[in-house]
């Protein structure tokens, strides 16, 4: 069986419980929409991102420069045999 998912724009004082699930075990989960849940999904690219991602937010780190931390040695490691 299929979980329901519902979505109200303007939530009841009560759900019924559709009768193929009533009278067992059920998980039923309320979970507030914020108003950006109601925007349209943006637009990505082929690897996910959403268009405009990278130039939006290339070079917006405000905060103290970002310093690369000196990596040490590489360990000694027993060779292969």
């Amino acid at each position: 069986m299929q979980p329901i998912r519902q979505i109200y724009q303007d939530a009841p004082s009560s759900i019924s419980i559709p009768e193929e699930l009533q009278h067992q075990a059920v998980e039923i989960i309320i979970w507030p929409l914020d108003k950006q849940a109601n925007v349209p999904s943006q637009e990505t690219d082929a690897n996910g991102w959403p268009i405009g991602f990278f130039e939006e937010t290339a070079g917006a780190w405000q905060g103290e420069p970002l310093v690369r931390e000196a990596q040490g040695e590489y360990e000694q490691r027993l060779e292969l045999e």
